[in-house]
């Protein structure tokens, strides 16, 4: 169930004006979150407050046709009512391993919006308080690089620096020496299965092919034998009739030789390519635990 969070935050805003006063407002999908702890240990002295939801400043902007006159009448009567110089409205929400946070930032002398922000990027540990703290920091401009440093340095870590044990490359090699090897080794269990079973399919295809090419040229050289040392008609045509069938098998099964030894060839090469594209590959998207407590700045 979605339970909106709302306070009533007091700061001293150094880039605007002394004493500004906010009014903040955060909706959240998680009813579980702590967020006044969180903001207390990184701003502090202020002084938090919770008060009743304000259902109609949370619905969607764009779901209005004017948005930008559509609720000025309602933010500045909350601005007197509260008595407060800006509104700050945050929604966050989860979607799978994504995290989006939407904040507006009103200003309740003349109702409109003078700040907004969106952010959809990958979710990592306590990513939703660490991205509020970061909104708050933005809107009090107060810097705190360290935050920043470490948001990158964990969703957007550069590849080059860092060390993978399996790499396309090896996957493609290892497919070359056995098929579905490469697949398997890149976690794809399916597709290896599916590539080893149609190589396994064709190599036996030759096997079985090759057998009946073989007994066809035996039958045939031991037909024409006969053939070549009797002397009665029948037995002659008999044998005739039989060097013939063998001859031609040995042709039909020659040719299949050929044919399921290019498709095996040609399937192998095509399972060592698929191993590389499918092999494993860095990630831009990597990220490692952060604690979310306050961050000295530099």
């Amino acid at each position: 169930m979605v339970r909106a969070i709302f306070l009533l935050f007091f700061c001293n805003l150094s880039a605007q004006s002394n004493q500004s006063i906010f009014l903040i407002l955060n909706q959240y999908e998680d009813n579980e979150k702590s967020i006044d702890s969180s903001l207390n240990a990184n701003f502090d002295g202020a002084l938090f407050k919770f008060t009743e939801p304000i259902q109609d400043l949370i619905v969607d902007l764009e779901t209005q046709e004017y948005p930008a006159a559509a609720r000025m009448g309602l933010v500045k009567r909350i601005g007197l009512k509260y008595d407060v110089q800006f509104i700050v409205n945050n929604q966050i929400k989860k979607n799978h391993n994504r995290l989006f946070l939407e904040g507006r930032v009103f200003s309740t002398r003349s109702g409109g919006l003078v700040l907004q922000r969106t952010i959809d990027l990958m979710d990592y540990l306590e990513g939703d308080l660490n991205e509020l703290n970061l909104w708050v920091a933005e809107i009090m401009d107060l810097a705190y690089p360290g935050w920043l440093k470490n948001r990158e340095s964990i969703l957007f870590l550069d590849p080059s620096d860092m060390t993978y044990e399996k790499t396309p490359m090896g996957a493609a090699i290892r497919s070359l020496f056995v098929p579905g090897w490469g697949q398997a080794y890149s976690g794809k269990k399916l597709s290896a299965a599916f590539w080893a079973g149609l190589e396994l399919s064709l190599s036996t295809a030759i096997i079985l092919s090759y057998i009946g090419y073989d007994n066809a040229v035996k039958n045939f050289l031991n037909y024409k034998k006969q053939y070549d040392e009797t002397n009665d008609e029948k037995e002659i045509a008999r044998f005739r009739k039989l060097a013939i069938t063998e001859h031609a098998n040995h042709l039909k099964y020659n040719k299949l030789i050929i044919s399921f030894a290019a498709a095996t060839g040609t399937t192998w090469i095509a399972n060592s390519l698929h191993a590389w594209v499918v092999g494993p590959r860095p990630s831009l998207k990597l990220y490692r635990e952060w604690d979310s407590t306050k961050t000295i700045v530099n």
